[in-house]
């Protein structure tokens, strides 16, 4: 299993949201590249940036993102507000592994077939879920969607596969919730990421039985409830 730092920016600065909701940040770092870098000799095998001011529909931090994934040596995967074929097309030209689509995958299949056609095994579908409902607009927003279907119809599609958030607890520093997890691996034989709630390293490990292909952690590495380079050598 691959441990990923997670790098979420908003207003140019990294930021760890609870719940995904503005204005509960409890963390704040002005130089965004200096903790890519951090997490890089740190021993990440890949960096997630995602552009949270795109995936509100508030502005954007292209530039920064871009410049990070052009910068950094580690590969990165990206998402946040990602919904057109030009923003993939760059994304992808600046030198991002992998590219990840919320929403747009979510209300728009065609999108996604295409988009994972010309991009075979590069492109992530993110479920962003409270209980069963897949969640858009930046986890605003009910898509009135059950998380399974959606991955039921999607994995047929040359897709890498499956970035999975269980919203209700994500940032919360109170532990994963296994049960959605492991019906969601079992449901799919694409590689599932998951994130939302991981807190400890016994989290971790439960991910690692549970067969996630990689976790993706934020708040607890930012806080220092997990030692992000310790997790990666663990878990190598």
């Amino acid at each position: 299993m691959i441990v990923i730092p997670a790098i979420d920016v908003k207003g140019g600065k990294c930021v760890q949201l609870v719940g995904g909701k503005p204005g509960t940040e409890k963390v704040e770092i002005e130089d965004v590249m200096a903790v890519a870098r951090k997490w890089e000799a740190d021993g990440a095998e890949i960096i997630h940036i995602i552009d949270l001011d795109a995936a509100l529909g508030t502005g954007n931090n292209e530039s920064q993102i871009e410049m990070l994934a052009a910068s950094l040596s580690a590969p990165v995967q990206v998402g946040g507000g990602v919904r057109t074929e030009e923003r993939i097309r760059r994304l992808f030209k600046i030198g991002a592994e992998r590219v990840i689509i919320g929403t747009r995958a979510i209300k728009d299949r065609g999108f996604v077939e295409k988009v994972s056609k010309d991009y075979p095994d590069s492109i992530v579908v993110a479920i962003d879920a409270i209980e069963e409902e897949v969640l858009i607009e930046g986890w605003q927003t009910g898509s009135g969607r059950d998380m399974l279907a959606v991955v039921k119809d999607l994995e047929q599609l040359p897709i890498w596969g499956f970035l999975y958030t269980n919203v209700a607890v994500e940032g919360r520093l109170e532990g994963i919730e296994p049960k959605p997890i492991q019906t969601l691996i079992r449901s799919t034989e694409k590689p599932v990421m998951v994130s939302g709630g991981i807190t400890t390293m016994t989290d971790l490990e439960m991910l690692y039985e549970l067969d996630a292909h990689s976790a993706v952690v934020g708040m607890a590495i930012y806080t220092g409830k997990i030692d992000f380079r310790k997790a990666v050598g663990e878990f190598k």
